[in-house]
């Protein structure tokens, strides 16, 4: 069973059009939802007995979210509280964009708004010689970087100490790091296409223009991403090795 750790929806216009994060992470993966437990923690759904969890989790994902880490919403300090006892029990573990913040803050990194601005539109990813040699990115080592979609303005400042940086892009120094050999987390957006990024890009449209930013060439720059919409794929597969 994979666990889907939701922390948030989309903008409705995404949400109308495509469909929820879990449904975009099920797809991406090639699971069938019932093999999938959807735990909306942002709505106070409670998780499984963490004590218990490594008998029935075949994999974990963190879901992105609206809302901040550092805002420390209740909700947000519950989940770190019941990952603190699930990440021991070696379950492959997946935080993306939210999900990977509350991770890296979880483990003692620091997460703030980014001083350089929002993050939205494609990016590439810089992969360095770690990512290459890595689980989950290693069928990606003849390429030096990757299209990535992505949709931010908090990023993590500081890595924990006890992490592997797997790469930056220009936005972002840290875009995606991993803790041990079974836990990553990502800044970028693997479950996302271009159709999605492009409506959260019109629906801030407002927001943009305020800050400077052109929506209109940021969707012109939009590009594919099927390497990182591939990663999703390869996490599933890696979730096998680690069952006992």
């Amino acid at each position: 069973m994979f666990l889907i750790i939701q922390t948030g929806d989309p903008v409705a216009s995404a949400k109308q059009k495509y469909g929820t994060f879990d449904q975009w992470f099920i797809q991406g993966m090639g699971i069938s939802p019932q093999i999938a437990q959807v735990v909306n923690v942002h709505r106070q759904q409670a998780l499984p007995d963490a004590k218990i969890a490594a008998e029935d989790l075949t994999g974990i994902i963190i879901t992105g979210s609206p809302a901040m880490v550092t805002d420390k919403d209740d909700w947000l300090l519950q989940t770190q509280k019941w990952l603190e006892v699930v990440l021991p029990q070696n379950i492959p573990t997946l935080g993306v964009c939210f999900g990977h913040q509350l991770l890296a803050n979880l483990l003692g990194g620091e997460v703030d708004y980014n001083p350089k601005g929002r993050n939205l539109g494609s990016s590439k990813f810089i992969l360095n010689q770690a990512a290459k040699e890595d689980a989950l990115f290693s069928h990606l080592s003849e390429h030096s970087s990757i299209t990535t979609f992505v949709s931010h303005l908090q990023h993590v400042k500081q890595l924990p100490a006890s992490t592997t940086r797997l790469g930056f892009c220009e936005m972002d120094e840290n875009h995606a790091f991993r803790y041990q050999q079974h836990i990553w987390g990502l800044q970028f957006h693997p479950e996302w296409n271009a159709a999605i990024t492009r409506t959260y890009i019109e629906t801030r449209n407002d927001d943009l223009l305020n800050e400077g930013l052109n929506p209109v060439k940021i969707i012109q720059k939009l590009k594919a991403s099927p390497q990182a919409y591939d990663l999703l794929q390869r996490f599933k597969t890696l979730t096998t090795s680690y069952q006992t």
